[in-house]
């Protein structure tokens, strides 16, 4: 009666059909994207999902990314290589202005320079001028004071002979402007006519180029028109014998012979 328990025990394993003992085995499993998946067998764990497909996207990611980078670079060197033109551009102008300036500058001074050369060779032109003049006369008897030239006469003549001897040589009777001049003439130790007259209004005393008479060099009791008895006398002299450089005029007869002492302006 035990044998055909163990019997019956051993006949129902062998007649279990097959289809229940391979129940999970002969499953087919499927991921999560209802693929099939083989390696999912015998035990029913699933590998990781396949991320293949996302490659493409970063590498497109990687390249826009180094894209932006480089026209982030590109973009630095324009504003650089932008500024750095427009710095020089304006060193140039700054330049171009500064040159131009100068220019202007050296135009000016180079126009003075020569305004002045020419100025330093005309005066040179005078200069020489009047040196040659001054020697031509020096030679003939004439004396040079300040800019003017001095001719003593070596014979007498009344104040009109003497005066148109003087215009004859290009001169006149000595006008005296000053008591330097005046000084000089005393020096020179003459009794001559010089280019004073009352000869038109009596009294009032002209030079022989018009002006009036301002200051007067008259010696003691001078001009007295001669007194009483001689009367008339419209010309005037230097007179040396005289104490005072600067008191040294007397009026006389116009008719009278004196020396003369022309003046010429160089």
């Amino acid at each position: 009666m035990s044998e055909g328990v163990y019997e019956n025990s051993d006949g129902f394993e062998d007649n279990k059909p097959n289809a229940i003992k391979n129940t999970g085995i002969d499953c087919q499993i499927y991921d999560n994207v209802g693929n099939f998946n083989p390696s999912s067998r015998d035990g029913g764990i699933a590998s990781e999902p396949d991320r293949s497909g996302k490659r493409p996207f970063l590498v497109v990611a990687v390249f826009l990314g180094l894209l932006c980078v480089l026209l982030a670079g590109i973009i630095g060197l324009s504003v650089y290589y932008n500024r750095a033109i427009k710095d020089s551009e304006d060193k140039r102008n700054t330049l171009f202005q500064s040159f131009s300036l100068y220019k202007i500058n050296a135009t000016e001074e180079r126009d003075q320079l020569q305004t002045r050369y020419n100025n330093l060779t005309r005066e040179k032109g005078h200069i020489q001028a009047k040196r040659f003049v001054i020697e031509q006369h020096c030679q003939e008897g004439w004396r040079k004071f300040d800019s003017r030239l001095y001719l003593l006469s070596t014979e007498k003549k009344t104040w009109k002979e003497s005066r148109e001897d003087c215009l004859e040589r290009g001169a006149d009777l000595v006008i005296i402007n000053s008591r330097e001049e005046q000084t000089f003439l005393f020096n020179l130790h003459m009794r001559a006519w010089i280019g004073l007259t009352d000869s038109v209004t009596e009294g009032t005393w002209k030079w022989v180029d018009g002006t009036p008479l301002t200051t007067g060099h008259w010696g003691r009791g001078q001009p007295d028109n001669g007194g009483l008895f001689s009367g008339q006398q419209d010309c005037v002299e230097i007179y040396y014998r005289q104490d005072d450089p600067v008191q040294t005029w007397n009026d006389d007869k116009c008719g009278t012979n004196h020396n003369w002492v022309c003046e010429k302006v160089v």
